[in-house]
C-alpha cells in the first residue's frame, strides 16, 4: 500500500494547474491511471510528459508505504475493530502526516487533501484530529499557531490537483511489486521528480511490526498513536 502525493505553496500550485491541463490535452479533463490503454504509444508519451510537471512546479514528493504480508499474522483474527485500524491506508495515514510536520518551517501551515477514501475515511480523519493534542511539539509554530492547518476529502475527479498523487502511487506500487513491467517503465519520469529528494518512507517489516506489537494489549486509538509516536523518529 502506498499513500502518496506532492506538497508545494500556492503559488506552486497555480503554475501547476495550466501546466497539468495542457499536458492532458484536449480530450481528457483528469488522469485516470485504471483508465489508460497500455497498448497505446500514446499513452507512454502522456504519461513522460506528465511526469515531468512536478518537477518543473518544484513540488515536493511524499509518500508512505508499507506492505501488508509484513504484518498480516498480527492483526488477523483479532478484534474487527483493531484490525480496521491497520488497514494498508490507515497504516499511512498518520506517519505521513507527521513527516510532513517534520519538515514544514516554522511558523507556516499546511492543508492537507486526501481523494475521498470511503471505507477508511471517518478513522482517518480520527486519527488525524490527534494530531493537536498528541504530537503538539512538532505540530506548533513558534507564534503560537499549529503547523497542521486542516484537512479534507474531496470526491474522486474533483480537482486536477489530485492527478499526481494518483499517478506517483500507481508508479511506486508497479515499481515495488512489477519492476520489470511495461507500466513500471512508462511511469519512470513521475519517479524521477526532485532530484529523488522527498518526505517520508517506506516502512520496513520491523517497524511496522514494532508498531503493531506495542498497542496490541489494547485496541483503542489512543494507544496506536501513542505506538506511533514513540517509533516516529524511526519512520
Amino acid at each position: 500500500m502506498f499513500l502518496a502525493g506532492f506538497l508545494g505553496r500556492e503559488e506552486q500550485w497555480r503554475e501547476f494547474v495550466p501546466k497539468w491541463k495542457r499536458a492532458l490535452g484536449p480530450q481528457r479533463k483528469f488522469l485516470h491511471m485504471h483508465d489508460l490503454r497500455w497498448n497505446k504509444s500514446r499513452t507512454k508519451e502522456l504519461l513522460a510528459r506528465l511526469g515531468q510537471i512536478p518537477q518543473e512546479c518544484r513540488l515536493t514528493p511524499a509518500l508512505l508505504g508499507v506492505r501488508f504480508g509484513d504484518y498480516e499474522d498480527l492483526v488477523v483474527g483479532t478484534p474487527s475493530r483493531f484490525h480496521r485500524l491497520f488497514v494498508g491506508y490507515l497504516a499511512c495515514v498518520l506517519p505521513l502526516a507527521l513527516q510532513i510536520l517534520r519538515v514544514i518551517p516554522d511558523n507556516e501551515r499546511i492543508e492537507l487533501v486526501f481523494e475521498q477514501q470511503t471505507p477508511h475515511q471517518r478513522l482517518a480523519g480520527i486519527a488525524l484530529s490527534t494530531v493537536p493534542a498528541c504530537f503538539s511539539e512538532l505540530n506548533k509554530n513558534s507564534d503560537g499557531t499549529t503547523k497542521l492547518a486542516k484537512w479534507s476529502f474531496v470526491p474522486k475527479g474533483s480537482t486536477i490537483m489530485c492527478d499526481p498523487a494518483d499517478y506517483f502511487a500507481f508508479a511506486l506500487r508497479e515499481a515495488w511489486t512489477n519492476p520489470n513491467s511495461k507500466k513500471h517503465q512508462w511511469c519512470k519520469s513521475i519517479l524521477s521528480t526532485n532530484d529523488g529528494e522527498g518526505v517520508g518512507t517506506i516502512m520496513s517489516r520491523q517497524q511496522i511490526r514494532s508498531l503493531i506489537q506495542s498497542t496490541y494489549f489494547d485496541a483503542e486509538l489512543k494507544p496506536w498513536l501513542r505506538g506511533l509516536n514513540e517509533t516516529g523518529k524511526r519512520f
